[in-house]
């Protein structure tokens, strides 16, 4: 249980916060396919060297950084969101990329960090809901039901249950006069207590080389209920680990960067492609539900769509997604669908690009870009952003161009 902290994760936005204006008219590269829009017409403004797919720009060289980054991409996409465990527990409220004890210690108590420290605790990743929407989506409300899931991977099997008891035995001990052990009949291996009268339960379950930690709430100091809620977590869990065994520092280095192609496909203006989890990053849906506050609502847009992975490329002050639909007919209509909620104020179009739409955001946040751009390719939309609109528009077709030169 954690000492002084609340452990609900502040929400991952995907926004950035300088402004980037290109005037002028661009020209792009590309052959036109016949019954095709030829790219090389489309005014892309300053973007032009970024109509060219990626890999024939940038050369990812297997490092270490990048290693890590790839292999928390790949057990972010295997970590569960809210409404992985119930429909009701709906609303992101954040997600963390672990790289060190350090940086654990935002979601974990600070007492474990030595735990981790000392059992070479390799990396993790961090992510919370809950049932209640918050305007600020960064904790979850009072009397609220929630969940914050931890994973982390550790050296070896015995390594990760010895870190396990650890992590359990000093968040106990923390109040060891006023905690209280509790068992879970499913899942006898778990270390697990409550704080009779506090409506919150800890829970830690070694898993191979995985160590499962749950931080979970209920609206009443009911035992009962955070009982079946931890059980109903780990139910969720433990099935998405085994879909991913844990990897060896050698295999970690050999992970893909970009095994789907779609980082390639995503507008990345400075070229620059080094694996980072939240700024150049390829996922699956739920790697994606991490990143958002209205997880219910973007599962079932995007499951409609049939989307199955998802890229985000950040170039200095703006974001850039990519979504690979199930076929063009549901691009098409995720296309319409994509802007509605956070750019609802229809802007104008960029004349030349088929089928592309504009919106504004009502709100005036310097967190968030004033416009955002929607474009369709085949099966794929993308999304682009700027404060001005004639930027947005070169974003888009220098988006849309990309796609048609990475067929």
């Amino acid at each position: 249980m954690p000492s002084a902290r609340t452990r609900v994760l502040s929400c991952v936005a995907i926004a950035v916060t300088a402004a980037l204006t290109a005037s002028g008219c661009g020209t792009t590269s590309g052959t036109a396919t016949p019954g095709e829009l030829d790219v090389r017409t489309l005014d892309v403004g300053s973007y032009s060297a970024a109509t060219a797919p990626l890999d024939m720009r940038y050369d990812y060289h297997n490092d270490l950084s990048g290693a890590m980054n790839l292999a928390i991409m790949r057990l972010s996409d295997h970590v569960v969101t809210g409404v992985d465990v119930d429909p009701l527990i709906k609303f992101g409220t954040g997600s963390i990329a672990i790289t060190d004890a350090e940086k654990a210690t935002d979601v974990l108590a600070n007492v474990n960090k030595p735990v981790l420290e000392r059992n070479r605790m390799q990396f993790g990743f961090a992510s919370s809901s809950t049932d209640k929407e918050n305007d600020n989506s960064t904790k979850a409300v009072p009397g609220s039901t929630f969940t914050t899931v931890t994973v982390m991977q550790f050296p070896d099997d015995e390594t990760a249950k010895r870190a396990a008891t650890e992590i359990e035995e000093t968040d106990f001990a923390v109040a060891a006069d006023k905690n209280e052990r509790v068992p879970l009949s499913k899942y006898p291996a778990a270390h697990t207590h409550w704080r009779p009268g506090v409506a919150t339960i800890g829970s830690t379950l070694a898993y191979g080389r995985y160590v499962v930690n749950l931080y979970l709430g209920t609206p009443e100091a009911n035992l009962s209920a955070l009982t079946a809620l931890t059980e109903k977590v780990y139910a969720a869990q433990l099935p998405l680990l085994d879909q991913i065994p844990a990897l060896s520092p050698a295999e970690m280095l050999f992970l893909p960067d970009d095994p789907d192609q779609m980082l390639r496909r995503t507008l990345n203006p400075d070229g620059y492609g080094s694996p980072n989890i939240g700024q150049q990053a390829a996922l699956n849906l739920r790697g994606f539900l991490h990143k958002v506050g209205p997880q219910a609502h973007w599962k079932t847009v995007l499951t409609d769509a049939g989307v199955d992975r998802f890229s985000l490329s950040i170039a200095m002050s703006s974001a850039t997604m990519l979504f690979r639909a199930r076929d063009e007919d549901s691009a098409g209509k995720l296309n319409t669908q994509i802007l509605a909620r956070a750019y609802p104020n229809p802007a104008a179009p960029p004349s030349a690009v088929p089928d592309a739409l504009c919106g504004e955001d009502p709100d005036d946040d310097y967190k968030t870009k004033r416009f955002r751009c929607a474009v369709t390719y085949r099966q794929y939309v993308a999304t682009v952003e700027s404060d001005q609109l004639a930027d947005a528009h070169q974003r888009a077709a220098a988006q849309y161009a990309l796609l048609a030169n990475s067929q």
